[in-house]
């Protein structure tokens, strides 16, 4: 078997060791192992693979939608949320947790949030005028219409659409069903009155509304601006004016998201700050036209169903104080449709074999070029040393 042996040594007493060779032997070792460390990192990074196709999961009729911004100039009595269709209707049966913190004029808390239900928001420059108005006393319902909100039960109904408006009533809802009819964590909307007599209004105020929405998936328009209904012991400002015909919605989105997380996914929104409050007698009107992307991320383990989005934006001034001006209406209107088509990103590893064939080639590469750049380093000296002692025979 000796015949076959590829790996003949030499004899000791015939190697040479030289300066030369122990720098190329020292660094062709550390950039095997920068390489094999660099090949590692590759090989434990997931490869994702993005494929288009027509969207065939119209069985998934409901989608999550968060939101999550602050607004530095208005304050939370001067702000509500309504969903509506393309049509300017009401979208009703949405299952909703709404919360709104008071921020003082530094940005720190005031009291607890404030849980709030979708209502109507002012839509155009005469009712923002009609806001600004001494409140009348509205008639009472027990159920949302297409055309009417009023104050939720938070979810203690099984209809999302039945109504409790008074404090009172969202208490003793809570306590029929065994929950904690005055929770520590937040303030009903109905009950607005107890959060102001501990913490009054301040001027300046800000306010920063979380919202999770479980609804259709349908196109649809979220609406954020000036209640319908504004109640003037809850804010302090010199004319009422000043909260509704010039409104500023200067605004930071912080978060945006229509369905959960994964690896790679960009929400486009987040971190976007808006202040275009400039023209004094104006309010504005900030649109976010959004194109959502039905996505399913799949890591070889489990799927998960998500949306990604793009998004077109632009804002104008509007003069509310003209009950005439119809061209647009103040506030933040985030009006949002589907794609035909979905986007399937597969996420896969590497395979073991193809990393050991990697590391193989590094070793092997390395090594025979640090010997034959070794071979080159001695011929070199060797040539050296033989010049100098023919020049000094």
């Amino acid at each position: 078997m000796r015949s076959f042996d590829a790996f003949a040594r030499p004899v000791q007493e015939f190697q040479v060791k030289t300066a030369i060779g122990g720098y190329i032997s020292i660094g062709s070792l550390c950039l095997v192992l920068a390489l094999f460390f660099a090949e590692l990192r590759y090989f434990l990074t997931p490869e994702a693979k993005d494929e288009m196709l027509i969207d065939q999961n119209q069985d998934r009729k409901y989608l999550n939608i968060s939101l999550d911004i602050s607004f530095s100039s208005l304050p939370c009595a001067a702000l509500s949320l309504n969903l509506m269709d393309p049509k300017g209707a009401n979208v009703m049966h949405v299952a909703h947790e709404i919360y709104k913190q008071r921020r003082s004029k530094t940005g720190q808390p005031l009291g607890k949030p404030i849980r709030d239900s979708l209502q109507n928001v002012a839509s155009t420059p005469a009712q923002l005028l009609a806001a600004s108005l001494p409140e009348k006393v509205a008639a009472q319902s027990n159920h949302s219409t297409r055309s009417l909100r009023c104050a939720s039960c938070f979810q203690s109904h099984i209809d999302e659409d039945d109504c409790c408006p008074t404090c009172k009533d969202v208490q003793a809802s809570f306590l029929s069903r065994g929950w904690d009819d005055r929770p520590d964590g937040y303030i009903f909307g109905q009950c607005l009155d107890e959060l102001y007599d501990k913490e009054p209004a301040r001027e300046a105020e800000g306010c920063r509304l979380q919202a999770k929405l479980h609804v259709r998936k349908v196109p649809a328009t979220l609406h954020l601006g000036i209640p319908r209904h504004l109640r003037s012991e809850h804010v302090k400002v010199e004319k009422m004016t000043e909260l509704t015909v010039m409104a500023d919605f200067s605004h930071e989105v912080l978060d945006l998201s229509f369905g959960p997380d994964f690896p790679g996914l960009i929400r486009v929104l987040n971190g976007r700050q808006k202040s275009s409050h400039q023209t004094p007698g104006f309010t504005e009107h900030y649109q976010y036209d959004i194109h959502v992307i039905p996505t399913s991320y799949d890591d070889g383990m489990e799927e998960v169903p998500s949306h990604q989005y793009s998004v077109t934006e632009y804002v104008k001034a509007v003069d509310a104080r003209n009950p005439n001006y119809e061209a647009a209406a103040s506030g933040l209107w985030m009006s949002y449709d589907f794609t035909p088509f979905e986007v399937r990103v597969t996420s896969s590893r590497k395979s073991l074999f193809h990393f050991f064939t990697e590391c193989c080639a590094i070793l092997g590469g390395i090594f025979a070029f640090s010997g034959m750049l070794d071979n080159f380093a001695h011929q070199i000296h060797k040539s050296m040393d033989n010049g100098s002692r023919g020049v000094l025979e």
